[in-house]
């Protein structure tokens, strides 16, 4: 496994494939001062690679306070009551992804394919509508609801002073009927984050894209490939 990666300052990768867990989806890390965010945190509910990357870092797991949840499929959300009990997090999604979690339901979340028994999570704070903003520590995070990939996927766009990060997960899909997929949801979503000013995007499963034109062009080839353009 490699190490954590620097994306901007203050800005990391934590967690995926070829750093935490082959089955692992991108995980980031964002130092928002006295305070530590993340989004998303992977498949396993043993987390101890995780905090060992934030450790490499130089910073305190203890100082965990906040965790985006972009949808609730189980190698987004593996880790995350692992994390809230041991850390006392709080925990944001949006409302339309947030059951299948505090439920743990094997078939929306995906838990099925991976072999795993997800356990319940309550969700602290249930994002509602289309878009807002969520502060923690120094920074703040604009939220978009992203529906297509689930009905409750959002995407996460940050300021720094280095540039403009978008956090899109699964871009690339897949669609399918039991993860309530919706294609055409998707393509006016994908639309919608192609209006964003964004210099970055850190996708879902294959890392980050830069300068701003490859990663607008990440997104238009999967409108093509999918037939939404």
């Amino acid at each position: 496994m490699s190490k954590p990666l620097k994306i901007f300052d203050e800005v990391y990768i934590i967690g995926g494939p070829t750093i935490s867990n082959p089955s692992d989806c991108m995980v980031y890390l964002v130092d928002c001062g006295k305070e530590l965010a993340l989004i998303d945190t992977g498949l396993s509910e043993d987390i101890s690679i995780l905090e060992e990357n934030i450790k490499k870092l130089g910073y305190n797991p203890y100082n965990l306070s906040t965790i985006f949840l972009t949808h609730s499929h189980i190698d987004h959300v593996g880790g995350v009551l692992s994390f809230k009990e041991k850390y006392k997090c709080k925990i944001y999604m949006h409302e339309l992804d947030s059951e299948p979690l505090e439920k743990a339901n094997q078939k929306l979340t995906g838990a099925y394919l991976y072999g795993v028994k997800l356990k319940p999570c309550k969700v602290d704070c249930k994002l509602l509508g289309s878009n807002g903003i969520v502060k923690v520590g120094n920074k703040t995070f604009e939220w978009f609801h992203t529906p297509g990939h689930t009905l409750g996927s959002i995407s996460i766009l940050l300021k720094t002073k280095d540039g403009n990060i978008l956090f899109a997960q699964d871009v690339h899909g897949p669609f399918l009927p039991e993860f309530g997929s919706n294609l055409v949801d998707w393509g006016k979503s994908m639309k919608k984050l192609l209006s964003l000013n964004f210099d970055v995007l850190a996708e879902g499963h294959f890392g980050v894209y830069k300068p701003k034109n490859r990663a607008k062009e990440y997104i238009k080839n999967y409108l093509v490939h999918y037939g939404q353009i």
